[in-house]
């Protein structure tokens, strides 16, 4: 699959321009995942890791620093997070520990950078592609799943996606993949 395949031509446009000689190849290949620090090379921005930041990361320009102590899926996420950002025109935000240390502005701006991320790192395509490959791979019964399979089908899609479970568990509810059957909202 390649990536204008997943997202559109208007939106690779926008992130080829938030850095001059950004060079994102629509054509490019994508395999299985998004590759969220290549794009951002990409896209001319640099990431820089850090140890004992105060918050999974932050953009001041074109750097992007992240929370070298986190996670591959936070790492991942907390880049496509500050992308987020930087798609605002907000070239420099600090991600910080607690929600309540955010104003109404930041706040928003937050929900937008995650949302963002979620859009991005899992984009409805992919989430799909994934959950049909788990589905098809177990011989499941894609119209009668029970709790258990559907834990595995969050478990392999965020693992095939490169994303925590958690995120993953989130993004299928938000894209009503799953429809509980009748009688069991």
């Amino acid at each position: 699959m390649r990536l204008n395949e997943i997202f559109s031509d208007d939106f690779i446009a926008k992130l080829n321009g938030l850095n001059d000689g950004a060079n994102l190849n629509p054509e490019e290949s994508v395999d299985g995942f998004i590759d969220v620090e290549k794009i951002l090379k990409e896209l001319k921005f640099k990431i820089r890791f850090e140890d004992s930041m105060s918050g999974s990361g932050r953009i001041d320009g074109k750097s992007i620093y992240i929370d070298e102590s986190e996670g591959k899926p936070r790492q991942r996420f907390s880049m496509a997070h500050e992308l987020g950002h930087a798609m605002q025109n907000n070239r420099s935000a600090n991600r910080k520990d607690d929600s309540d240390d955010y104003d109404a502005e930041e706040r928003k701006n937050e929900v937008f950078a995650n949302t963002f991320a979620a859009q991005f790192l899992m984009p409805k395509k992919l989430v799909t592609l994934a959950v049909k490959d788990v589905i098809s791979k177990n011989k499941m019964d894609a119209n009668c799943l029970s709790d258990g399979e559907i834990d595995l089908i969050i478990n392999e899609s965020a693992e095939k996606l490169q994303v925590s479970r958690g995120a993953m568990k989130y993004r299928i509810k938000n894209l009503k993949i799953f429809i509980p059957a009748k009688g069991n909202n």
